[in-house]
């Protein structure tokens, strides 16, 4: 309630002497963004407290008997999303955003799912979980979208921006041996065979 009324008295001021003043003073400035930063502090135990309950969804959301509970993971999916909102600056953002995916992926909302996994491999291109985030974007396009053409042109994005990474390697060996182009029975037989060898 102090951090509004600051921020209140601050408006009312520049308001009320910007009829004589056409210019803000630099003094004004400086009091609106002190008070503007006010408001987006946000207490770190609060936060902490947040993440934790996102942990321990995220560990309820897969049952005992390997499926999905919906119900955790839409509570999951729509309280990260909510976590990424209230903490845009958090250091925990990026998993915040992951437990979003999983949630739209786990309760078949693809499209926002891959959105989410878009925005991490571009807004957090630092991140050391980018080639992860691109390499998850292309499992959803291709596994549960059957977007073949959208999921070859994001894994070739994977290879592009990380040749190095694992999974670029891998991903690599994928399509130049067509296995994504395969049915599900074909990739099964052929997956069979290679570990006959």
């Amino acid at each position: 309630m102090k951090r509004i009324l600051i921020l209140f008295s601050l408006s009312y001021l520049m308001f009320s002497c910007g009829e004589k003043q056409t210019e803000v003073t630099e003094e004004q400035k400086d009091n609106t963004t002190q008070a503007e930063e006010v408001i987006e502090q946000k207490d770190p135990a609060e936060e902490a407290s947040d993440m934790k309950e996102l942990h321990e969804l995220d560990e309820q959301r897969v049952k005992n008997d390997l499926t999905i509970d919906l119900n955790v993971a839409k509570e999951l999916h729509t309280r990260a999303l909510a976590f990424s909102k209230h903490y845009p600056k958090s250091e925990q953002l990026e998993t915040a955003l992951v437990y979003a995916a999983k949630g739209a992926e786990d309760i078949g909302n693809y499209n926002e799912a891959v959105e989410i996994y878009h925005q991490l491999a571009n807004d957090l291109p630092e991140s050391n979980k980018t080639a992860v985030h691109m390499y998850n974007k292309g499992k959803v396009l291709e596994e549960k979208m059957g977007k073949i053409d959208a999921a070859k042109a994001a894994y070739k994005e994977l290879i592009k921006r990380f040749p190095r990474n694992p999974l670029s390697k891998s991903m690599k060996s994928y399509l130049s041996k067509g296995i994504i182009d395969m049915t599900p029975e074909e990739k099964i037989n052929y997956y069979k065979e290679l570990n006959q060898e």
